[in-house]
């Protein structure tokens, strides 16, 4: 019990005395309690006393030993930052200077690094056709070229098919090589055309076959694959495998490789007519 002071608490019931005098128990002397007024605190809402962290102001007597943990005397290793580097890791180089430096490739006697829209012929089969966009495609066109208003517009499609060697619809390490040359030559081709258009004040932007997305205008999520529905509409097939779809020409089948190209040109453009006959020349 706990009292201002000092205090002794003793049993001084008499009957309960005389109960502990008729037992045939062991008789026990009185149990004092004393309560040291100086050890107590006057405020318990600051918590524990440290000394006697546990409940009921009880502490441990003997505390075990605490030794300080010996520090290893190992040598620490410094690492410094590197000094910014004055010249860049790397370096560009021209296609000119990247074959001269490359002893395995050697430049073709006809190699000219710069496409030209009068040269667009290669002793391979290719076929350019241009059609008119077919209306229900040209409403979904907003989606893929965003910087341009295709409202009151005649957007007229320009198919590049290249004839190839593989068939497109089985892949194998022949086919994917000869798909990334194809998807080169195409860019190029395509770079050219565009470029030509613009030129005449037209507007002009193709699919990269890579990504689906525009090659030239800016970026967007919609994307236009080969293997895209739409593509019936520009006069293909498209075959569904179970595991994947391929495109097949009428005449080619699957063994083609199919690029497109939008331009607000007209159909009839001159330029559009001279491009048609040109590059279907090399067939």
């Amino acid at each position: 019990m706990s009292l201002p002071s000092t205090r002794i608490s003793v049993c001084r019931n008499v009957n309960t005395l005389r109960a502990h005098n008729m037992s045939t128990m062991a008789r026990q002397p009185p149990v004092i309690f004393v309560e040291k007024n100086s050890q107590r605190r006057s405020n318990y809402l600051l918590g524990p006393n440290k000394n006697f962290p546990f409940h009921g102001d009880v502490a441990i007597a003997n505390s075990f030993g605490v030794q300080p943990l010996a520090l290893d005397n190992h040598e620490v290793e410094i690492i410094t930052k590197p000094e910014p580097q004055t010249n860049p890791p790397f370096k560009t180089l021209s296609i000119d200077q990247l074959l001269s430096l490359s002893p395995n490739i050697k430049k073709a006697a006809d190699y000219e690094p710069t496409p030209f829209v009068d040269k667009l012929k290669s002793d391979c089969n290719i076929e350019l056709k241009a059609i008119e966009c077919p209306r229900l495609l040209k409403k979904e066109l907003k989606y893929l070229f965003v910087d341009m208003d295709m409202n009151d517009k005649h957007i007229t499609v320009l198919n590049l098919t290249q004839k190839t060697d593989s068939d497109m619809c089985a892949w194998s390490p022949d086919m994917e090589v000869e798909r990334m040359k194809l998807t080169a030559s195409f860019i190029d081709s395509a770079t050219a055309i565009c470029h030509a258009l613009q030129e005449y004040d037209y507007w002009a932007d193709f699919i990269d076959p890579t990504s689906g997305r525009p090659y030239l205008g800016k970026f967007t999520n919609a994307c236009l694959f080969e293997t895209d529905d739409r593509y019936r509409q520009l006069g293909f097939q498209i075959e569904d495998l179970g595991c994947c779809k391929v495109i097949k020409h009428m005449i080619w089948g699957t063994h083609a490789f199919i690029g497109t190209i939008f331009t607000d040109a007209p159909l009839d453009c001159e330029f559009i007519q001279s491009v048609v006959k040109n590059i279907n020349k090399a067939k």
